[in-house]
């Protein structure tokens, strides 16, 4: 009995054991099974979360790529508002900004703009699982450098053409009669001397020559082939734009100093450095194109408000406002500026006539003075008229300073083998055109001069011209002013300005003629393309 009890007691013992061994494996077995779903699906997120991130990273770059051809296209970028989207795969969103004064402003970049930044926005086509979220949203921006581009522009009629400009602006006025009109200076071979106080109300275009301004506006921009140099508080309200044709691999091309201003942007090309001098200050951008040795410098008291780029450095111990970016790939010089070629005007022509000009050959004494029978037959006159003085071979036409009005009821035409202007008066109760024109014979497209001493056109003393009557003076030869109260245009071979001279610019022409000289329409600067890419990087990603 007693040994069957304890034989029991070892059976119940045993059995225990055995369930707890169990119950341990089959703990054992349950810890494994949680390890493997639990490794099975971080597995499963890390992967799902790094295939989202290389999908919605490769929209960002895919949003980038379009929001460059669009920019690249025209008006792609207005149409789109400044922003690229896509709702299928790849579903990104590229938005435009420009950099405008220091500050990244949203749009589509104008002509002034130096950079722009595009910011895309990628979502990944299959989102991550498991809570994995980071990889389902890349977004990347990258800044490109924005290069200015030129446009042709039309010709048109000049206040003043010079085939070659001699002597000095100096306290010189050239102002226009409507202020919707340029009174522009065009000169084919020569440079200005503007100085002492001289002023320009329109655009300075100089095809081979340089601009120095002292104490002089210019109310429009300059655009020469050689250097561009302000001083003494001179103003530029345009654009500045110099080529550097000629100049010399240790000087500016373009200098602005002693208090000048420009208003528009520095355009310069070859080794030049662009702004200098104590208390300058350059309102808009400042490009210097050409090679890596040049650079732009602004000295310590300038101060240059918009952005600078550089193909080579920038060395600024005065102020930048907005961005500095040297080693500029793709920058270009300017182009050098167009000016129209000398046009021919013989005499005698079929051109008049066929405008209905009647022609009156000059009878009497070759000097006006006082009372004089032409100045009666002309006054009188109602058709238009061209006035063949060619006889007055001696002096041409002299005008002194005691004669009496000539009125004009219709338009007039003098053509003679010399003018000496010395008094203009004119009343015209309408408004009417008068011309005086040596003749150029020689149709080689150049002003051909008898001789230096057997032509041109000279200017003095004071002209009574009213507000109704514009005068056109043109001759292959010299053309000098020294006069106060001129209004209409100069066309010379060469041309001369007094101190004091002034002109108010009132376009003439002449009738049936094309000015333009058969050269391309002038090229300006106007719009830009992206340059290089400066930088690109991930701002973030997420859900």
């Amino acid at each position: 009995m007693l040994l069957t009890s304890i034989a029991l007691r070892r059976r119940g013992d045993e059995s225990g054991s055995a369930l707890i061994g169990v119950l341990a494996l089959m703990m054992v077995t349950a810890v494994i099974g949680v390890t493997i779903v639990t490794a099975t699906v971080h597995g499963l997120s890390v992967t799902s979360s790094t295939r989202a991130s290389v999908q919605s990273r490769a929209a960002a770059e895919a949003g980038i790529d379009v929001a460059v051809v669009g920019l690249k296209n025209g008006s792609s970028c207005a149409t789109a508002g400044a922003v690229f989207e896509s709702t299928t795969v790849p579903v990104f969103r590229a938005a435009i900004e420009y950099e405008s004064g220091g500050t990244w402003l949203p749009g589509c970049p104008p002509p002034t703009a130096t950079q722009v930044r595009i910011e895309s926005t990628g979502s990944a086509a299959t989102p991550g699982v498991a809570g994995a979220t980071a990889g389902n949203r890349s977004v990347l921006q990258a800044i490109y450098n924005y290069i200015p581009d030129y446009v042709e522009i039309p010709h048109i009629d000049a206040a003043v053409y010079a085939h070659t400009m001699t002597g000095s602006l100096k306290n010189f006025d050239l102002d226009s009669a409507d202020n919707n009109l340029s009174a522009d200076l065009q000169i084919k071979s020569g440079n200005v001397n503007c100085i002492n106080g001289a002023r320009i109300a329109g655009d300075v275009i100089l095809a081979d020559g340089s601009a120095t301004l002292k104490n002089c506006d210019v109310t429009g921009s300059i655009h020469v082939s050689g250097f561009a140099n302000m001083d003494g508080g001179s103003q530029v309200f345009g654009d500045v734009i110099a080529v550097g044709n000629g100049v010399a691999a240790s000087a500016d091309v373009v200098t602005v100093r002693g208090g000048s201003i420009t208003d528009g942007d520095i355009y310069s090309g070859g080794n030049a450095s662009v702004l200098s001098g104590s208390a300058s200050t350059a309102k808009g951008n400042v490009t210097v194109a050409g090679t890596p040795a040049n650079k732009a410098t602004v000295a310590s008291g300038s101060q240059i408000l918009g952005n600078v780029l550089s193909s080579g450095t920038i060395t600024a111990d005065g102020s930048i406002a907005g961005t500095r970016t040297p080693a500029v790939e793709g920058l270009q010089p300017p182009p050098v500026p167009l000016i129209p070629n000398w046009t021919d005007m013989a005499y005698p022509s079929t051109t008049w006539a066929a405008e209905g000009y009647e022609e009156v050959l000059w009878t009497g004494d070759c000097t006006v003075g006082g009372e004089h029978p032409m100045w009666a037959t002309l006054s009188a006159r109602t058709t238009p008229t061209v006035v063949n003085a060619l006889g007055c071979t001696a002096g041409g036409i002299t005008i002194d300073s005691n004669v009496t009005a000539l009125t004009l009821q219709t338009n007039i035409a003098f053509i003679a083998p010399k003018f000496h202007i010395n008094k203009l008066k004119l009343v015209s109760p309408d408004n009417r055109n008068l011309w005086f024109i040596q003749p150029d014979n020689s149709a080689d497209g150049v002003p051909t001069c008898p001789t230096p001493t057997a032509g041109g056109i000279t200017l003095t003393n004071e002209s009574n011209i009213p507000s109704t009557v514009s005068v056109m003076v043109y001759s292959p030869c010299k053309i000098y002013s020294n006069r106060d109260g001129f209004r209409g245009q100069i066309y010379g071979g060469e041309v001369e300005f007094g101190q004091q001279a002034k002109l108010t610019f009132s376009p003439v022409g002449i009738p049936g003629v094309d000015l333009s000289g058969g050269v391309p329409a002038t090229v300006v600067p106007d719009g830009g393309h992206l340059g290089n890419r400066v930088s690109v990087r991930e701002l973030g990603s997420g859900g």
